[in-house]
């Protein structure tokens, strides 16, 4: 009974499911290989936060510009895993899109091929456990470059720090602002580089750990009790 109020065990059951059923598709195949992680102390796990830029917040239209990722290890971010790269897509650009992000046609032409990024994401990504801010963008995005139906059934557990936020309202009643760089204002962490997705990864990171810190204290918690507040 307890299983069905899991979601770590649920997203398993559902990876299993798809094998059985035969219907991953070959770019996702890799991913699928690795058992979802269902237990352990929170900072014993491998994390990497990452972030996409894209054309726009259309799922069906817009396209990812960029990706980049940075890895928490032990508590800490490891600078050394940063990542970042543009997708050379020059040609499907949006002028409105370049106006919000700064990404411009001459920066894309210096980007790879989507397939290229994929490829390096997910053998990056294999086995780890995903943080990132309003993480149904990522989800979304990376689930369709990946040609999967539902978004639900990527093998990938993404921790949310957007609704790991908003979990402290259940406690306090208060409903703050949950853009990235407001939760950082409030936790006096320094102002970065938005609209740059190694730099938003760095920032989402950074965020996360203080939003455990200040949840658990000196406590160790476990990954299932953080993924019950911001699992999306």
């Amino acid at each position: 009974m307890l299983n069905l109020f899991n979601p770590l065990i649920k997203l398993e059951k559902r990876r299993r499911k798809s094998i059985l059923n035969g219907t991953i598709p070959e770019k996702a195949q890799i991913l699928f290989k690795q058992e979802i992680i269902t237990s352990g102390f929170l900072d014993s796990l491998p994390l990497t936060a990452l972030d996409f830029e894209t054309t726009g917040l259309d799922f069906n239209e817009d396209l990812i510009l960029s990706m980049g990722w940075v890895d928490i290890n032990r508590g800490e971010i490891d600078f050394s895993s940063g990542f970042h790269t543009f997708i050379n897509i020059a040609d499907k650009v949006k002028s409105h899109s370049a106006v919000i992000n700064h990404i411009t046609p001459e920066m894309l032409l210096h980007g790879v091929s989507l397939n290229e990024a994929l490829n390096q994401l997910i053998e990056h990504i294999k086995g780890r456990i995903i943080i990132c801010h309003a993480a149904v963008i990522e989800k979304t995005f990376l689930s369709k470059a990946l040609e999967l139906k539902d978004p639900a059934l990527l093998p990938l557990i993404f921790l949310d720090t957007l609704l790991l936020e908003k979990s402290f309202s259940t406690h306090t009643g208060n409903v703050n602002d949950l853009r990235l760089s407001s939760i950082r204002r409030r936790r006096k962490l320094p102002a970065y580089c938005a609209h740059n997705a190694f730099a938003d990864s760095v920032a989402t990171a950074e965020v996360f750990l203080a939003q455990v810190k200040e949840i658990y204290g000196n406590k160790r918690p476990s990954l299932l009790e953080i993924a019950k507040r911001c699992i999306n």
